[in-house]
């Protein structure tokens, strides 16, 4: 037994090495067969009513505008909040100095450089690292963009490819399994989105109830960040909190805001999202955040946001499989009989 599982843990291990060296390009092309397979049937239609190639602009446009949107709205909010940081420094380090006052008289000595007096470094760093990053995904993007527009000039010809690469007796009909897949990403997709929509207004809603400044800044990064699972939101949850300590130089507003954003995010993300998503897209919890955190380690943001296609790509796939149904039932959220 042990024998003849050890080709296949190497077999795995040389793949996610090759994943790990080759991310660089593979990152751009996942996301962009991603894209590409969100917005083929909205091509598809298109060429009902208009020519092939005016089709194939229109959906690079309306993609491109998408995409653009949405990196508009990250940047936005980190730029409003990161001026009203700068301009607020000084809020921040009295609330340092109220901190770490308040742990010495309870006798709780922190360490390291937090034993230090308050240094305007440590948040002009984390600024400019993000806005390093952000100036990559947008390359990144860029790339990737290349990559969609061949893949949608080509979306016709991949079913006739893969049909006369299985030949006429082929037991599995991979053409039907990848319109499954497509479908599958789509309602993902649209589910995530109305529950980004939520998140966002439900931020924003607490924010401007609490007295929080920012409140529609607060709510459209809750939104664009919303689309990494598990990430995005607590990124948001933490930045907000330190922000409302730093803004009202007490406890009790920012663990309000700490505790109903929270509880807000739980219950779009734990229960309606699954009401939304139905049968057809149930997976296990534990499952998601595993991918979540697996692609993310390997790919970084890109592999965070991919974490869960990945998923359901793979639960699809085995599901179709016989000798695999078995992965796609481990892997999913669907109670045994």
């Amino acid at each position: 037994m042990t024998r003849s599982a050890s080709p296949v843990i190497i077999a795995l291990l040389l793949v996610v090495a090759a994943l790990f060296l080759t991310r660089s390009v593979m990152e751009p092309v996942a996301f962009a067969l991603f894209i590409v397979a969100l917005a083929a049937p909205f091509q598809t239609r298109l060429r009902r009513v208009m020519p092939a190639g005016l089709a194939l602009l229109a959906t690079i446009v309306v993609t491109l505008g998408v995409l653009g949107l949405l990196v508009l709205a990250i940047v936005w909010s980190i730029g409003e909040i990161g001026h009203w940081v700068i301009l607020n420094v000084g809020r921040f380090q009295a609330s340092y100095t109220a901190l770490r006052i308040w742990l010495e008289t309870h006798d709780i000595f922190v360490p390291g450089i937090f034993a230090q007096r308050f240094e305007i470094a440590w948040i002009t760093g984390p600024l400019r690292a993000g806005a390093a990053s952000l100036q990559t995904v947008i390359g990144f993007i860029m790339l990737a963009f290349v990559f969609i527009v061949l893949g949608l000039k080509e979306t016709d010809q991949i079913p006739g490819r893969i049909t006369r690469i299985q030949g006429p007796a082929a037991s599995w009909d991979a053409v039907a399994t990848g319109h499954l897949i497509i479908a599958k990403f789509r309602r993902y997709m649209a589910v995530r989105a109305l529950a980004s929509v939520l998140t966002g207004a439900a931020t924003a809603g607490l924010a401007a109830f609490f007295g929080v400044e920012l409140p529609l800044a607060w709510g459209v990064m809750a939104f664009a960040f919303n689309f990494l699972p598990f990430i995005g939101p607590l990124i948001v949850v933490v930045l907000m909190t330190i922000f409302a300590a730093a803004q009202f130089g007490a406890w009790q507003v920012p663990a309000l805001v700490l505790v109903t954003v929270t509880a807000a995010q739980f219950v779009i993300g734990s229960y309606l999202e699954p009401i939304l998503a139905g049968a057809a897209l149930s997976m296990s919890p534990f499952v998601v955040l595993l991918a979540v955190f697996f692609w993310g380690l390997l790919w970084g943001i890109p592999g965070a946001f991919l974490g869960v296609p990945i998923v359901i790509l793979l639960i699809t796939v085995c599901d179709q499989l016989p000798g695999s149904r078995w992965v796609a039932t481990l892997l999913s959220g669907k109670a045994g009989a």
